[in-house]
């Protein structure tokens, strides 16, 4: 009886996840993107985060005219999915056509857009330990290594050299962010009063670098660097809807 209601518990669960998706998606074509992003939201807190969610609630961010947010959305749903067809075609969108400025991927990053971090993490891990007890094992045991060990070891060092720059690639992608706030700056110095550089728009994407006096240093698309509010900007790396900017309620 009890795996009954258990059974019972997860089909009406499901059916509820399927409803509000529908319910999310026929808002979207309607028109109505505050309702599908409602949905979406609610779908990612009970259901967990996917790479279809997260860029479905960017295509309804940038419809709501909220750029920052509609990157976050799209850039962490390829870091879930390195092939999402739809975060790739708002990305493109947003940066062809909505003026949004975006750093070319360096080498590293776009070898390591092939697989996800995870994987890339789980290679170069699998790799590193098999070379290393492939090695040492029989040696401990007192043997000689024999021609299985030989072939398991240029096999896992082989494995390891191609696996390092795509963990290379998802590291230095951690330093991208994104600028969420419509009227920010970069400043010289990082300042209340620094001098002003350069302007920056809402959407746009950033290197960052490091961090000081409640502002962080960073690189735009052009090269040029300089300092902005830490408050200003959100990391591209993480697997959650983008941040509320919402200034806190007064006591």
């Amino acid at each position: 009886m009890h795996l009954i209601l258990i059974l019972l518990a997860g089909i009406v669960s499901g059916a509820s996840v399927q409803n509000r998706d529908t319910v999310a998606r026929e808002a979207y074509l309607a028109g109505d993107s505050a309702t599908a992003l409602e949905n979406w939201s609610t779908l990612l807190a009970e259901d967990g985060v996917s790479a279809a969610r997260l860029s479905a609630m960017g295509n309804a961010e940038w419809r709501l005219g909220r750029r920052g947010r509609a990157m976050v959305c799209w850039e962490r749903a390829l870091s879930l999915d390195t092939s999402d067809p739809v975060a790739r075609a708002g990305i493109l969108h947003a940066t062809s056509l909505g003026g949004v400025e975006r750093p070319r991927p360096t080498w590293q990053e776009q070898y390591a857009a092939t697989l996800n971090p995870d994987t890339w993490t789980a290679l170069t891990l699998l790799s590193f330990w098999v070379l290393v007890l492939t090695w040492a094992w029989p040696r401990l045991r007192g043997r000689k290594l024999t021609d299985t060990h030989h072939k398991l070891l240029l096999t896992a060092f082989t494995l390891l050299v191609l696996s390092i720059p795509g963990a290379w690639g998802t590291w230095t992608s951690r330093e991208r962010a994104i600028v969420r706030l419509t009227e920010e700056n970069l400043k010289l110095t990082p300042t209340a009063l620094g001098e002003y550089l350069a302007p920056l728009g809402e959407g746009d994407v950033v290197r960052t670098q490091r961090r000081l006096n409640g502002h962080v240093r960073v690189e735009l698309s052009g090269g040029q660097i300089g300092w902005v509010r830490e408050e200003a900007v959100e990391a591209v790396w993480g697997v959650t809807p983008p941040r509320s900017l919402d200034a806190p309620a007064q006591p």
